[in-house]
């Protein structure tokens, strides 16, 4: 049996949680979007997550120099802190977002509508990705 550290077991209980909070966030918000919206839309959010996290994993990996494993923990806790506060205000303009329904005159507004909803549904799982490319591809 392999022997593991305390600070590795930490770091993958923190892996751990960092993808379950991911995962029951695509769950939350697809819940939401089938109310608030079509039902179709709600595999927007697993859509959303994917390019979320994708994002946040090419951002850690083609700026190499900021993201060091030497300060691993020091940008581990301010990337789960972003996450955590990016959770909690998408979660809150995620269910205050108003759907617009109409003709070519509200195209405008159609279009803003989906800027503001990829903007919302994508941001915290940038911080996710972030977190995880760093914990896989940084750690000892």
């Amino acid at each position: 049996m392999a022997h593991f550290s305390k600070a590795k077991l930490y770091l993958f209980i923190g892996l751990f949680l960092i993808c379950m909070c991911g995962l029951m966030l695509q769950i939350i918000e697809t819940r939401i979007l089938s109310v608030i919206s079509w039902y179709h839309l709600a595999f927007l959010s697993i859509s959303m997550a994917m390019f979320g996290m994708t994002a946040g994993s090419l951002f850690v990996y083609f700026n190499e120099r900021w993201f060091t494993a030497e300060r691993l923990f020091e940008n581990m806790v301010w990337i789960c802190n972003a996450f955590a506060i990016a959770v909690t205000v998408s979660a809150l303009l995620l269910i205050s977002t108003v759907l617009f329904i109409g003709g070519m005159a509200e195209l405008l507004m159609m279009a803003l509508f989906w800027l503001k909803l990829i903007v919302i549904l994508a941001v915290p799982y940038f911080f996710a990705g972030m977190a995880i490319s760093l914990a896989l591809t940084r750690s000892p």
